[in-house]
């Protein structure tokens, strides 16, 4: 993952409402239990990412539309929004960035 400091992490998806948001309330959860107060997570349609976007999760199955439209972000893929062990893998890149 990256070495850049990430301040806002995006959850993609299709529509940008359902699985999208459920992860990024996970996510938000895991940040403020690890103390990591000051990074943005936000969901939205895979087709709405800006190409400047720094930290995108997708399903497996939208990963390679969503680094068409951000290139240059650092990309997670998960398999499963709800449940995976990729969360805290994020968490502790992000705490990484901040040591």
């Amino acid at each position: 993952m990256s070495a850049d400091l990430t301040n806002t992490v995006i959850f993609a998806c299709d529509a940008g409402m359902g699985s999208s948001a459920m992860g990024a309330t996970l996510l938000r959860t895991k940040l403020k239990a690890a103390g990591i107060t000051d990074v943005t997570v936000i969901n939205k349609a895979v087709a709405e990412l800006a190409s400047d976007a720094e930290f995108v999760i997708t399903h497996s199955g939208l990963t390679d539309r969503a680094r068409h439209m951000a290139p240059d972000a650092v990309h997670v893929t998960v398999e499963n929004f709800m449940a995976t062990p990729k969360y805290d893998e994020v968490v502790e890149t992000l705490r990484a960035q901040r040591a």
